[in-house]
């Protein structure tokens, strides 16, 4: 959607919902699109980064019912929005090492190192399965993180444009989606299975004592 769509469709629907102000309303988002388009960026593109129309008219809409809804989103701008935003990349941090940490157990069983005395120890047979436990671990922590960053993506964009804390547009490509789906039930029938080989394996439900986890 170009810029003359864009705003044209957007004032279609303030009006439709008889929203107050529009002319300025359609005036910020002309400036914000020439001033993107001032630095490069393609229309369409500025578009999906803006967001959905009717989200924004959602919006303007809730505004013109009173002010409260302005007062919130005030203490919604400078108390909640951006801490929650840090918080949320803090958290897209955290999947993205889970993943390097899943991938980092898989080749310390895999290759039996044994320079690393805190790694406990695991039999034969069902460190197989441990080590597909945490490749299907890893796989599932990477998908989940590419989605998550789009998310994020998305309600940063919001948050620069319209200062809130909104999902807009976002595209993840199909094989990302299938991967997140195929990982996470891999990873539960493996995590299962592990279980259950572990125990049968060491004699007991609590194999971790069986295999001295916690002693050293």
């Amino acid at each position: 959607m170009n810029k003359i769509e864009f705003l044209s469709q957007l004032e279609k629907e303030l009006k439709k919902h008889n929203v107050s102000d529009i002319t300025e309303i359609i005036d910020d988002y002309r400036e914000y699109f020439d001033q993107q388009l001032s630095i490069g960026q393609k229309e369409d593109n500025i578009a999906t980064y803006i967001g959905e129309i009717q989200s924004i008219v959602d919006d303007y809409v809730m505004i013109d019912k009173g002010n409260q809804k302005k007062w919130f989103e005030l203490v919604t701008v400078s108390v909640i929005a951006l801490p929650l935003l840090i918080l949320s990349y803090g958290v897209l941090i955290v999947t993205a090492a889970s993943a390097v940490a899943f991938w980092a157990i898989a080749i310390y069983y895999l290759f039996n190192v044994s320079s690393f005395s805190f790694m406990p120890l695991i039999p034969l047979v069902p460190r197989f399965f441990y080590i597909a436990c945490s490749l299907s671990a890893a796989v599932l922590m990477f998908s989940f993180s590419v989605r998550y960053y789009g998310m994020l993506n998305s309600m940063t964009k919001q948050y620069i444009v319209k200062q809130t804390i909104r999902i807009g547009e976002y595209a993840i490509p199909s094989v990302y989606q299938k991967i997140l789906k195929i990982s996470l039930i891999s990873f539960v029938i493996l995590f299962v299975a592990s279980f259950i080989v572990s125990v049968i394996s060491a004699g007991t439900l609590q194999y971790w004592h069986e295999w001295q986890w916690f002693v050293r």
